[in-house]
């Protein structure tokens, strides 16, 4: 039995993906390119119309390209849209998020459990990607994650160690803490965040330990004075703004004014300052105008972020922002999205330019690049293997 899969979306649902994936390799089955799998499997997105597509693209590929094989469809956009999806594609299985950690069930195939270990690896990576949190409350006024995965669930300590050492044994070095919202981290009363860090941190051999993305408001003092004594914590955040316009911050039910964050990264730079601080931004919010747009360009340019990830805004039903009257137009959101997109390169280039003629310790991926501790994306010589450390 072949099976094949295929991922959209976080780093939670490839997280995800790839446990599915390792449940049905020890249980003896085989993973294939798309032509040759008896079964399908789609992780889902739901997050941008643009992602609805493209899972929407991929399945019509595979029900051309392979007409014999049974396609299950899982993930987010099967949350939100399981009824219609199932309306539109007859011929294909859907499954809810929930359904996922009993695959084989879903699947009808057997569970026999070899006697090698299958790990859940993830596909052009040398660090391991660890979901130790689900779950979104917040009331952000164009996001559809709360309404598909609203309920927070956290992962036990004693099992996430436990992962981690399978993870390290099996020679992973870095491994990077993945969650819907990872800073509502919170096994019982007392396993905060801060204290899984602090446990990870004695697991001999593991050399890395990075967050994924974190809201601002998440980020305690305590959290930021173990980055900064920890020897083994990566020095980078990813911190979402959104919007560099108090207005448009407002509507988007954004727990924070700009102020509120730039005062936040300044006291953090202050304790780490060789710290990498990455962000995502959206551009063509439907109260977006030119003012807005150029207030969030120039704030991304004072905050000095070493990366940008930049969104053009999506209509998702259901959600406040969808009702709002849109006052920004395609020709506005281009243009702000290649000035902004230009601003995250000169940005990337003058982060690196600080480190010019530092020795840094660098993690080897799969294709001759790397990535220093701070989130910078270095060329390495060929003589340096994957998954090995340097210091260049």
């Amino acid at each position: 039995m072949k099976i094949h899969f295929k991922t959209f979306g976080c780093k939670v649902n490839q997280c995800e993906t790839a446990q599915m994936r390792a449940d049905v390799l020890r249980s003896g089955y085989l993973i294939s390119e798309v032509i040759d799998a008896d079964l399908i499997i789609i992780n889902s997105c739901t997050v941008t119309s643009n992602a609805d597509n493209k899972v929407k693209q991929y399945l019509r590929k595979c029900l051309r390209i392979n007409t014999k094989a049974r396609i299950y469809v899982t993930g987010c956009y099967v949350d939100r849209e399981k009824s219609n999806l199932e309306n539109e594609f007859s011929k294909v299985n859907f499954f809810l998020n929930s359904k996922k950690q009993n695959i084989l069930k879903v699947l009808n195939l057997k569970f026999a459990p070899l006697t090698s270990k299958f790990l859940p690896v993830f596909n052009n990576h040398t660090r391991a990607f660890i979901k130790i949190q689900d779950g979104c409350d917040g009331k952000c006024s164009y996001c559809v994650v709360p309404k598909v995965r609203s309920r927070l669930f956290s992962k036990e300590i004693e099992d996430i160690i436990k992962e981690v050492k399978s993870y390290v044994s099996s020679g992973y070095k870095e491994i990077v803490l993945c969650g819907i919202r990872l800073g509502k981290y919170q096994a019982g009363n007392k396993n905060t965040l801060v204290n899984l860090m602090r446990a990870l941190e004695s697991i001999h051999g593991l050399y890395r330990i990075r967050l994924s993305s974190i809201e601002l408001l998440d980020i305690t003092d305590e959290l930021i004075e173990l980055i900064e004594k920890s020897k083994k914590i990566c020095h980078h955040l990813h911190i979402p703004v959104q919007s560099g316009d108090n207005r448009i911050l407002k509507s988007m039910r954004r727990p924070y004014t700009t102020e509120i964050f730039f005062n936040k990264i300044k006291n953090i730079r202050k304790k780490i300052t060789d710290i990498g601080i990455t962000t995502d931004i959206i551009v063509g919010y439907p109260l977006d105008n030119e003012i807005s747009l150029k207030n969030t360009y120039n704030f991304a340019k004072k905050c000095r972020f070493s990366r940008i990830h930049i969104f053009r805004y999506s209509k998702r039903p259901d959600t406040e922002a969808s009702m709002l009257k849109n006052e920004c137009n395609n020709i506005l959101t281009d243009k702000w999205s290649k000035k902004i997109t230009q601003l995250d390169l000169w940005l990337r280039q003058n982060f690196k330019n600080k480190f010019l003629g530092k020795k840094m310790e660098i993690l080897a991926e799969t294709n001759g690049f790397g990535y220093t501790s701070n989130y910078i994306y270095v060329k390495i010589p060929k003589s340096i293997l994957p998954n090995e450390i340097a210091y260049l």
